[in-house]
């Protein structure tokens, strides 16, 4: 991630790579679907926000938000059973699930006065591609180890 001065960027443009990775992302995930299906399983993109560890989903917190410390958003991807069940190798304490995620914009204050920003680093879609597809591969990988223990 690059770091970006507040000052630098608006909370359109940054709203806007949220809405353009988004996208990118479900793009791809509808184009690895059927390797996922063959296997009994879906991947799935979702856009998540933080702030100060508490996570939020749709319009729950606004684009005015993004400048507010402790904001993080991110693109999480994850595994599930074409039923829709959680899937994950059985283990106790929710270890080995499938799941995966890519920052996008994180903000930061490291005082009472100053706020930082860092915004993932990319020139064009292709970039953005490249960072995506190695983690849909490697989720693939992972639950195709995963079903090897669980029929084992």
């Amino acid at each position: 991630m690059k770091k970006v001065k507040l000052n630098t960027m608006t909370r359109e443009s940054i709203a806007d790579i949220e809405k353009e990775i988004t996208n990118i992302a479900l793009n791809l995930v509808k184009e690895k679907q059927a390797k996922f299906k063959d296997l009994g399983l879906t991947i799935n993109a979702e856009f998540g926000r933080f702030v100060y560890g508490k996570k939020y989903r749709g319009r729950e917190i606004q684009v005015s938000d993004c400048f507010t410390a402790g904001y993080h958003s991110s693109i999480y991807f994850s595994v599930d059973y074409l039923n829709g069940e959680e899937f994950h190798d059985g283990e106790e304490g929710g270890q080995g699930y499938c799941i995966d995620h890519l920052d996008i914009w994180i903000c930061v204050s490291n005082n009472l006065v100053s706020k930082k920003g860092y915004l993932i680093a990319f020139e064009n879609e292709s970039d953005l591609r490249g960072m995506i597809i190695p983690l849909i591969d490697e989720l693939y990988k992972e639950a195709t180890e995963i079903l090897q223990i669980l029929r084992s």
